[in-house]
């Protein structure tokens, strides 16, 4: 009767890790093949919940202006001044789609307002989405974020998108032990 009790825990805890690993999540990244394969519409993207691959840094400089005068001692004084602004997104900061591009291409947010968002696409249907730049010189892009041009700094050129995607699998198990028959 024992040995019963410990096959019954035994196939329970089976059936149990089964399910767990069954139905694990895993963030892959997001490609044109996903995208027609689940065939998403706007609607769907909307509704997904993205991350990003890598960190990523936002540059904008701005000169302010200069001046200069005289001081109580007679002094020349020069002032200028300068602004630096930087955005970081780190890796796998989650961010929703706030609307779809021509192009193959996707406008993600990882921010409050829907008007910051980053662009990335896959225009030539090579794989993945990439984070998306007007210009790249010497592996800096230049992109428009929140109507300002700000520069992608190096190593942010690699950035793509991902998503979570979980598998659920059900199994069925029963089991039956034989009696065993005898000749009547």
């Amino acid at each position: 009767m024992g040995a019963i009790k410990v096959n019954k825990t035994i196939l329970i805890l089976g059936i149990g890790i089964i399910t767990i690993f069954s139905s694990c999540k895993s963030t892959i990244p997001f490609t044109n093949d996903v995208k027609t394969k689940y065939n998403f519409d706007e609607a769907d993207l909307k509704k997904m919940q993205f991350y990003i691959s890598r960190e990523i840094t936002l540059q904008r400089g701005e000169r302010g202006e200069n001046s200069q005068e005289i001081d109580e001692d007679g002094k020349l004084v020069v002032s200028s001044s300068a602004s630096l602004d930087n955005v970081t997104v780190g890796a796998k900061t989650p961010g929703v789609c706030v609307k779809m591009l021509k192009g193959n291409k996707l406008a993600i947010s990882f921010f409050e307002s829907d008007d910051q968002y980053l662009v990335f696409g896959d225009p030539n249907n090579r794989g993945r989405y990439n984070l998306m730049g007007a210009e790249w010189k010497n592996g800096k892009g230049k992109i428009n974020f929140g109507g300002k041009v700000y520069y992608i700094m190096p190593g942010g050129a690699g950035a793509y998108l991902k998503f979570e995607m979980q598998n659920k699998k059900n199994y069925k198990t029963t089991s039956t032990k034989a009696k065993g028959r005898t000749v009547n």
